[in-house]
């Protein structure tokens, strides 16, 4: 039997807790230096150097041009291969705007994104799909299972830092531009429309203002290790506390309201047990002048009843443009 902390949450959304509880941060920590250098040497503010973004394999089918290739993240405290970022395109020759679409937590590759929001090449938009550092062939040897705390910060900052690239780079091409995401992959988004200092629309899907609730609050709190972070030891809810500090500088309340919060299309399930309502309301206020739609539905089941009015949302951003 699952337990119920989370009456209003989608029976899905608590299956999937259960079935992934203490699945992440069973290696602990991480690089305690790191954690220095993050608060210290790199921020989501520092503006990427230039990329040169090169394409290797070009495909066409049905009008559409799928391109695969790769860049040099700005990110120099990332290791090794990790470095490489992994980018898929769709395009169509008349069209002049386009998004750039994040990934979520345990999105690796490119199929899920496409199928969800491959719709929008009907829309007039090209798309640009990025993957996560420590996702795909962006992994190391253990996999992102075995990720610490201080990977996960070097992953969203990499996330951050790699879509204002792509964005920039993107600029001369396009008139309009529109940073989206699911989950994870649009609370980066919200961030990175934030730091972004061109004029992008933003389509935040299924997160909120901070992640610090989501990790020690939520049903994501279900899979956090909070024996392997010291709770076994020190106590779990100094552990809880740690993590909550650590999370807090991914508030989008922290970070400036983007250049045209007009086009900023957020988006809540209401019955969402990861994300709390109040924090995608928070993310709404704070962003004076965005607009607010609410899809009846569950974190996870969103994904598989709500994908035409996800697509609609991230168009309504871009036609806002």
């Amino acid at each position: 039997m699952i337990p119920s902390s989370f009456p209003a949450a989608h029976p899905l959304d608590l299956a999937v807790a259960w079935l992934g509880r203490r699945s992440m941060f069973s290696q602990g920590w991480g690089d305690e230096a790191l954690f220095a250098s993050l608060s210290n040497r790199v921020s989501y503010h520092d503006p990427p150097s230039p990329i040169a973004l090169h394409w290797t394999t070009e495909q066409e089918r049905r009008g559409i041009t799928q391109y695969d290739g790769a860049f040099l993240s700005p990110l120099e405290l990332l290791p090794g291969p990790i470095r490489t970022v992994h980018v898929r395109a769709w395009t169509q020759p008349q069209h002049n705007a386009a998004c750039v679409i994040l990934a979520g937590s345990r999105d690796e590759g490119f199929r899920a994104r496409k199928h969800i929001f491959g719709r929008l090449i009907t829309r007039g938009l090209d798309l640009y799909f990025l993957e996560n550092p420590f996702y795909g062939r962006r992994r190391t040897p253990h996999g992102p299972s075995r990720m610490t705390i201080s990977d996960h910060g070097l992953m969203v900052l990499g996330m951050v830092l790699e879509a204002r690239a792509l964005l920039q780079h993107l600029h001369p091409r396009y008139r309009k531009l529109v940073i989206a995401g699911y989950s994870m992959g649009g609370h980066m988004a919200a961030i990175t429309a934030a730091v972004t200092p061109i004029p992008v629309g933003c389509a935040p899907l299924a997160t909120g203002a901070s992640a610090s609730m989501i990790y020690t609050r939520g049903l994501l709190s279900w899979s956090v290790d909070l024996d392997a972070l010291d709770g076994a030891t020190a106590g779990r809810e100094p552990a809880r506390e740690r993590l909550h500090q650590l999370f807090e500088v991914a508030d989008v309340t922290r970070y400036p309201v983007p250049l045209r919060p007009d086009a900023a299309v957020i988006v809540g399930c209401k019955r969402d047990g990861y994300v709390f309502n109040c924090e995608t309301e928070r993310l709404h206020q704070h962003w004076k002048g965005s607009t607010l739609h609410w899809i009846p539905a569950g974190h996870f089941s969103a994904l598989l009843t709500s994908r035409r009015a996800l697509c609609e949302c991230v168009a309504e951003a871009a036609d806002r443009l």
